[in-house]
């Protein structure tokens, strides 16, 4: 083969460059309370950071309506406590696990 014969071949030939990037978003959250209490911690859950907020707290936390929060907890998808006064809390681990299986998000 001669020279020119080798800058045809390689005229002919296409190279492909392919990449991939991979994006990781983590998310913190300081919460407060009024008088300055933690919040309470989900004894149903094993992990030991699952903390329990009023449905309307967990709604703006975990991206949910406040009304899909009360049907899980009347189905009992979700870990919840109701206090004396009749006052809810809701487990957001549990919360979140019941919204990506609703919607498929892994």
């Amino acid at each position: 083969m001669t020279a020119i014969d080798h800058r045809e071949e390689a005229k002919n030939v296409k190279k492909t460059r392919r990449t991939e990037k991979t994006v990781e978003i983590h998310e913190f959250y300081a919460i407060r309370t009024g008088s300055g209490s933690l919040p309470a911690l989900c004894s149903d859950c094993p992990e030991p950071d699952a903390i329990m907020l009023p449905p309307d707290h967990a709604a703006v936390l975990s991206h949910v309506p406040t009304r899909m929060i009360y049907r899980l907890v009347e189905t009992g998808s979700i870990h919840y406590r109701e206090a004396p006064s009749g006052s809810l809390i809701v487990c957001v681990r549990s919360l979140l696990a019941a919204r990506n299986q609703v919607t498929g998000i892994q």
